[in-house]
Protein backbone atom coordinates (compact mmCIF):
# COMPACT_ATOMS: atom_id res chain seq x y z
CA UNK A 1 0.00 0.00 0.00
CA UNK A 2 1.35 3.41 -0.93
CA UNK A 3 2.65 5.57 1.91
CA UNK A 4 0.21 8.37 1.03
CA UNK A 5 -2.75 5.96 1.34
CA UNK A 6 -1.53 4.72 4.74
CA UNK A 7 -1.12 8.31 5.90
CA UNK A 8 -4.69 9.14 4.76
CA UNK A 9 -6.12 6.17 6.68
CA UNK A 10 -4.14 7.23 9.76
CA UNK A 11 -5.49 10.77 9.53
CA UNK A 12 -9.03 9.43 9.07
CA UNK A 13 -8.84 7.29 12.22
CA UNK A 14 -7.09 10.11 14.10
CA UNK A 15 -9.84 12.53 13.15
CA UNK A 16 -12.48 10.06 14.28
CA UNK A 17 -10.86 9.80 17.70
CA UNK A 18 -10.67 13.59 17.97
CA UNK A 19 -14.37 13.96 17.17
CA UNK A 20 -15.25 11.21 19.67
CA UNK A 21 -13.21 12.98 22.38
CA UNK A 22 -14.81 16.29 21.44
CA UNK A 23 -18.33 14.88 21.87
CA UNK A 24 -17.42 13.35 25.23
CA UNK A 25 -16.04 16.66 26.51
CA UNK A 26 -19.14 18.50 25.28
CA UNK A 27 -21.48 16.06 27.03
CA UNK A 28 -19.55 16.41 30.29
CA UNK A 29 -19.61 20.22 29.98
CA UNK A 30 -23.37 20.21 29.39
CA UNK A 31 -23.94 18.03 32.47
CA UNK A 32 -21.80 20.34 34.64
CA UNK A 33 -23.52 23.44 33.29
CA UNK A 34 -26.94 21.93 34.03
CA UNK A 35 -25.74 21.20 37.56
CA UNK A 36 -24.90 24.86 38.08
CA UNK A 37 -28.32 25.84 36.72
CA UNK A 38 -29.96 23.49 39.26
CA UNK A 39 -28.05 25.04 42.15
CA UNK A 40 -29.08 28.53 41.05
CA UNK A 41 -32.66 27.30 40.76
CA UNK A 42 -32.41 26.08 44.39
CA UNK A 43 -31.21 29.53 45.50
CA UNK A 44 -33.77 31.34 43.35
CA UNK A 45 -36.85 29.08 43.03
CA UNK A 46 -38.62 31.67 40.92
CA UNK A 47 -42.06 33.23 40.76
CA UNK A 48 -44.91 32.41 38.39
CA UNK A 49 -43.63 35.11 36.02
CA UNK A 50 -40.22 33.43 36.01
CA UNK A 51 -41.84 30.12 35.07
CA UNK A 52 -43.49 31.79 32.07
CA UNK A 53 -40.12 33.17 31.00
CA UNK A 54 -38.56 29.71 31.24
CA UNK A 55 -41.42 28.38 29.11
CA UNK A 56 -40.55 30.95 26.45
CA UNK A 57 -36.89 29.90 26.39
CA UNK A 58 -38.04 26.31 26.00
CA UNK A 59 -40.32 27.27 23.10
CA UNK A 60 -37.32 28.75 21.28
CA UNK A 61 -35.17 25.73 22.12
CA UNK A 62 -32.46 27.68 23.98
CA UNK A 63 -31.09 27.93 27.51
CA UNK A 64 -31.97 30.76 29.92
CA UNK A 65 -28.29 31.77 29.66
CA UNK A 66 -28.79 32.87 26.05
CA UNK A 67 -28.27 36.51 25.17
CA UNK A 68 -30.49 38.58 22.88
CA UNK A 69 -28.46 37.73 19.78
CA UNK A 70 -29.03 34.00 20.39
CA UNK A 71 -32.69 34.66 21.13
CA UNK A 72 -33.17 36.36 17.76
CA UNK A 73 -31.26 33.61 15.95
CA UNK A 74 -33.40 30.95 17.65
CA UNK A 75 -36.57 32.85 16.78
CA UNK A 76 -35.67 33.01 13.09
CA UNK A 77 -34.89 29.28 13.10
CA UNK A 78 -38.18 28.40 14.84
CA UNK A 79 -40.16 30.72 12.58
CA UNK A 80 -38.83 28.89 9.52
CA UNK A 81 -39.71 25.57 11.14
CA UNK A 82 -43.27 26.39 12.20
CA UNK A 83 -44.48 29.06 9.75
CA UNK A 84 -47.91 27.82 8.52
CA UNK A 85 -46.98 28.54 4.90
CA UNK A 86 -43.94 26.25 5.13
CA UNK A 87 -44.43 23.73 7.94
CA UNK A 88 -46.34 20.47 7.56
CA UNK A 89 -46.71 20.07 11.33
CA UNK A 90 -50.32 19.72 12.49
CA UNK A 91 -49.80 22.22 15.31
CA UNK A 92 -47.71 24.63 13.23
CA UNK A 93 -50.10 27.57 13.70
CA UNK A 94 -50.29 27.05 17.47
CA UNK A 95 -46.49 26.69 17.77
CA UNK A 96 -45.91 29.77 15.61
CA UNK A 97 -48.15 31.77 17.92
CA UNK A 98 -46.14 30.57 20.95
CA UNK A 99 -42.82 31.31 19.22
CA UNK A 100 -43.96 34.86 18.43
CA UNK A 101 -45.17 35.32 22.01
CA UNK A 102 -41.87 34.01 23.36
CA UNK A 103 -39.76 36.28 21.16
CA UNK A 104 -41.85 39.32 22.03
CA UNK A 105 -41.63 38.63 25.79
CA UNK A 106 -37.91 37.88 25.83
CA UNK A 107 -37.03 40.84 23.62
CA UNK A 108 -38.71 43.19 26.09
CA UNK A 109 -37.01 41.59 29.11
CA UNK A 110 -33.96 43.18 30.71
CA UNK A 111 -31.87 40.03 30.85
CA UNK A 112 -29.62 39.70 33.89
CA UNK A 113 -27.34 36.96 35.17
CA UNK A 114 -30.03 34.31 34.89
CA UNK A 115 -32.27 36.33 32.58
CA UNK A 116 -34.85 36.46 35.38
CA UNK A 117 -33.67 38.85 38.09
CA UNK A 118 -31.64 42.01 38.56
CA UNK A 119 -28.93 42.31 41.21
CA UNK A 120 -31.07 44.02 43.86
CA UNK A 121 -33.80 41.37 43.68
CA UNK A 122 -31.24 38.55 43.63
CA UNK A 123 -29.45 39.81 46.74
CA UNK A 124 -32.76 40.37 48.56
CA UNK A 125 -33.98 36.86 47.70
CA UNK A 126 -30.75 35.25 48.91
CA UNK A 127 -30.67 37.33 52.09
CA UNK A 128 -34.23 36.23 52.87
CA UNK A 129 -33.28 32.60 52.28
CA UNK A 130 -30.22 32.92 54.54
CA UNK A 131 -32.22 34.49 57.38
CA UNK A 132 -34.96 31.87 57.16
CA UNK A 133 -32.45 29.04 57.25
CA UNK A 134 -30.56 30.67 60.13
CA UNK A 135 -33.74 30.88 62.22
CA UNK A 136 -34.45 27.18 61.59
CA UNK A 137 -30.92 26.18 62.60
CA UNK A 138 -31.02 28.41 65.67
CA UNK A 139 -34.34 26.94 66.84
CA UNK A 140 -32.96 23.43 66.33
CA UNK A 141 -29.77 24.28 68.25
CA UNK A 142 -31.81 25.83 71.06
CA UNK A 143 -33.98 22.71 71.38
CA UNK A 144 -30.83 20.56 71.58
CA UNK A 145 -29.37 22.83 74.27
CA UNK A 146 -32.54 22.66 76.38
CA UNK A 147 -32.73 18.88 75.91
CA UNK A 148 -29.17 18.44 77.21
CA UNK A 149 -29.88 20.71 80.18
CA UNK A 150 -32.94 18.66 81.14
CA UNK A 151 -30.91 15.44 81.18
CA UNK A 152 -28.79 16.95 83.92
CA UNK A 153 -25.37 18.57 83.52
CA UNK A 154 -23.06 20.51 85.79
CA UNK A 155 -23.06 24.29 85.71
CA UNK A 156 -19.64 24.25 84.08
CA UNK A 157 -20.80 21.84 81.36
CA UNK A 158 -23.92 23.89 80.71
CA UNK A 159 -21.83 27.05 80.42
CA UNK A 160 -19.78 25.35 77.68
CA UNK A 161 -22.99 24.31 75.89
CA UNK A 162 -24.32 27.88 76.08
CA UNK A 163 -21.01 29.23 74.76
CA UNK A 164 -21.26 26.89 71.76
CA UNK A 165 -24.88 27.91 71.18
CA UNK A 166 -23.95 31.60 71.27
CA UNK A 167 -21.31 31.14 68.56
CA UNK A 168 -23.62 32.51 65.89
CA UNK A 169 -20.78 32.98 63.38
CA UNK A 170 -20.22 29.22 63.32
CA UNK A 171 -23.95 28.68 62.84
CA UNK A 172 -24.10 31.19 59.99
CA UNK A 173 -21.17 29.44 58.30
CA UNK A 174 -23.42 26.37 58.18
CA UNK A 175 -26.06 28.52 56.48
CA UNK A 176 -23.58 29.71 53.85
CA UNK A 177 -22.42 26.16 53.15
CA UNK A 178 -26.01 24.93 52.87
CA UNK A 179 -26.89 27.63 50.34
CA UNK A 180 -23.78 27.93 48.18
CA UNK A 181 -21.64 24.90 49.12
CA UNK A 182 -22.80 22.73 46.23
CA UNK A 183 -22.60 25.66 43.81
CA UNK A 184 -18.97 26.27 44.83
CA UNK A 185 -18.12 22.60 44.23
CA UNK A 186 -19.79 22.61 40.82
CA UNK A 187 -17.97 25.79 39.80
CA UNK A 188 -14.62 24.23 40.74
CA UNK A 189 -15.52 21.09 38.76
CA UNK A 190 -16.45 23.17 35.72
CA UNK A 191 -13.19 25.15 36.01
CA UNK A 192 -11.24 21.88 35.96
CA UNK A 193 -13.21 20.65 32.95
CA UNK A 194 -12.58 23.94 31.17
CA UNK A 195 -8.84 23.36 31.49
CA UNK A 196 -9.28 19.93 29.89
CA UNK A 197 -11.27 21.47 27.02
CA UNK A 198 -8.70 24.22 26.48
CA UNK A 199 -5.87 21.66 26.49
CA UNK A 200 -7.78 19.50 24.00
CA UNK A 201 -8.52 22.49 21.75
CA UNK A 202 -4.81 23.37 21.62
CA UNK A 203 -3.96 19.86 20.41
CA UNK A 204 -6.50 19.79 17.56
CA UNK A 205 -5.06 20.03 14.09
CA UNK A 206 -5.80 23.42 12.53
CA UNK A 207 -7.30 21.76 9.46
CA UNK A 208 -9.93 19.89 11.53
CA UNK A 209 -12.43 22.73 11.37
CA UNK A 210 -15.41 20.80 12.74
CA UNK A 211 -13.55 19.71 15.87
CA UNK A 212 -12.15 23.23 16.35
CA UNK A 213 -15.63 24.73 16.08
CA UNK A 214 -17.05 22.15 18.50
CA UNK A 215 -14.30 22.81 21.06
CA UNK A 216 -14.77 26.56 20.78
CA UNK A 217 -18.54 26.24 21.31
CA UNK A 218 -17.91 24.02 24.31
CA UNK A 219 -15.47 26.51 25.90
CA UNK A 220 -17.80 29.41 25.12
CA UNK A 221 -20.70 27.63 26.85
CA UNK A 222 -18.51 26.88 29.86
CA UNK A 223 -17.41 30.52 30.12
CA UNK A 224 -21.02 31.70 30.05
CA UNK A 225 -22.02 29.21 32.75
CA UNK A 226 -19.05 30.22 34.90
CA UNK A 227 -19.90 33.88 34.45
CA UNK A 228 -23.43 33.26 35.60
CA UNK A 229 -22.34 31.09 38.53
CA UNK A 230 -19.72 33.53 39.78
CA UNK A 231 -22.13 36.44 39.44
CA UNK A 232 -24.63 34.61 41.64
CA UNK A 233 -21.78 33.83 44.03
CA UNK A 234 -20.93 37.55 44.25
CA UNK A 235 -24.58 38.27 45.03
CA UNK A 236 -24.31 35.68 47.81
CA UNK A 237 -21.37 37.49 49.40
CA UNK A 238 -23.40 40.70 49.54
CA UNK A 239 -26.51 38.91 50.85
CA UNK A 240 -24.56 37.04 53.53
CA UNK A 241 -22.88 40.25 54.71
CA UNK A 242 -26.29 41.96 54.96
CA UNK A 243 -27.74 39.03 56.89
CA UNK A 244 -24.82 39.01 59.32
CA UNK A 245 -25.34 42.70 60.04
CA UNK A 246 -28.96 42.02 60.94
CA UNK A 247 -28.22 38.94 63.04
CA UNK A 248 -25.25 40.25 65.05
CA UNK A 249 -27.00 42.81 67.33
CA UNK A 250 -29.84 40.37 68.07
CA UNK A 251 -27.45 37.57 68.96
CA UNK A 252 -25.31 39.83 71.13
CA UNK A 253 -28.38 40.80 73.12
CA UNK A 254 -29.49 37.17 73.43
CA UNK A 255 -26.01 36.15 74.57
CA UNK A 256 -26.07 38.63 77.47
CA UNK A 257 -29.50 37.38 78.49
CA UNK A 258 -28.44 33.71 78.43
CA UNK A 259 -25.24 34.27 80.41
CA UNK A 260 -27.16 36.30 82.96
CA UNK A 261 -29.59 33.40 83.44
CA UNK A 262 -26.85 30.86 84.32
CA UNK A 263 -24.93 33.00 86.81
Amino acid sequence: MAFSAIKSIGLMFGRGNVEKKSRALSRKATALEEGIDKEIEYIFPGSEDDKDIKKYFSALGIKPTSDKTKIRSAYISRAKEYHPDISREENAEEMMKLVNEAYSALSEKSLGVDNLRDEKKSVAAMEKLALELYVKLRNSDYDKMVGIARRGVTKQEFSAIVADFCDWNKRFSRVEKAITGRLDKRLKALERHKQKCVGFEQKISRDNLDAMASANRCISGINESLRKGYTVRSYADIAFANARERIMPIEQKQKKSLYKSIR
